[in-house]
């Protein structure tokens, strides 16, 4: 759903489904043409990638170079955080490995995907991708697979986000509600990914730097997984006020458009910041979505675009309002 406004003022409610229909219909071939020339910029895809690895070894480099306890806690808890928020940058990007964007064929997109990201959570591509299609097909309903917006933003899910409780919840599959997104059909991606991470912290404190290592423990173990929480909250969490756009598949759910600028582009990285024209067009690689907005800014889209606009921080505010005496 979408804050009323005057384009769906006094008729029924368009889903994006019906967008997309009557916007081909609109230009004639021109957008459905648009859509087949958007192709990724593979290219970008692995410099982006790369900017994220470089992020988190400045920071595991400066937060070795405390000294003393006191230093070393205090580089390690922001460290922490640091490295929680580039972890949850680059974990973005199995969701465009799911939709075969990040390599020209698939079985390099798949290798990409696994070796560069789902080790850091112990899954495969081919686990997600069949998760994140549930996630697409019922998006506002009970076959989601991505649901923890259906919580309310309340000060209770905040304190069991910042300690790791809802994470663990969730891993463990003992909420009814959430549902593990990545669950592989065999171990071996659950131990290698284990074997990784030890490796990393073995290194790390037979060097000295144990303040990396304990950063790296609470950034993977509690900023990771509630950065990740909140950004889906944001991204599809409704407020009482929204109505008029629908997403197709239910009304419990829905989209938003977040802007360019750095924390939106990096909160919300690998295209996440369009997530309304992501979910509009999945095929699309997020390093062509710019193009797609920009064209559909010119067509009768532009008002439901346009209410659905808003930042991480207003999102954040209009949530905990609203969502605060439930």
């Amino acid at each position: 759903m979408v804050e009323g406004n005057s384009t769906t003022a006094g008729r029924e409610p368009e889903d994006l489904a019906g967008l997309r229909r009557r916007i081909d219909i609109e230009t004639g071939n021109a957008y459905r043409e648009l859509r087949r020339a958007l192709t990724a910029d593979f290219g970008r895809v692995k410099r982006d990638i790369a900017l994220g690895y470089v992020a988190i070894a400045a920071v595991l480099a400066v937060v070795s170079l405390a000294d003393g306890l006191i230093a070393g806690l205090a580089a390690a808890a922001l460290g922490a955080v640091a490295i929680g928020y580039g972890v949850a940058y680059l974990q973005l990007f199995i969701h465009e490995a799911a939709h075969y964007n990040l390599a020209s064929n698939r079985a390099a997109n798949d290798r990409m995907a696994n070796g560069l990201i789902c080790w850091q959570v112990g899954t495969d591509i081919a686990a997600y991708r069949r998760t994140h299609a549930d996630h697409h097909r019922h998006l506002g309903l009970g076959g989601d697979t991505e649901v923890s917006y259906t919580r309310p933003l309340t000060l209770r899910f905040a304190l069991e986000m910042v300690t790791g409780i809802h994470a663990l919840r969730v891993f463990l599959g003992r909420d009814k509600e959430e549902k593990p997104v990545s669950v592989s059909a065999s171990r071996a991606p659950l131990i290698r990914g284990a074997a990784v991470h030890l490796a990393l912290l073995v290194f790390l404190i037979a060097a000295g730097a144990w303040p990396a290592a304990l950063a790296w423990v609470g950034g993977m173990g509690v900023f990771f997984p509630l950065f990740a929480t909140i950004r889906q909250l944001l991204e599809h969490r409704p407020t009482s006020e929204m109505s008029g756009l629908t997403e197709g598949a239910g009304e419990g759910a829905v989209t938003r458009l977040f802007g360019d600028g750095l924390i939106a582009s990096t909160f919300g990285g690998a295209g996440f910041n369009r997530h309304l024209l992501h979910h509009l067009e999945p095929q699309i690689s997020y390093t062509r979505l710019r193009e797609l907005e920009t064209f559909l800014m010119g067509t009768s889209a532009r008002p439901a675009l346009d209410a659905r606009r808003s930042t991480y921080l207003a999102t954040f505010r209009e949530l905990w309002a609203n969502d605060r005496g439930q």
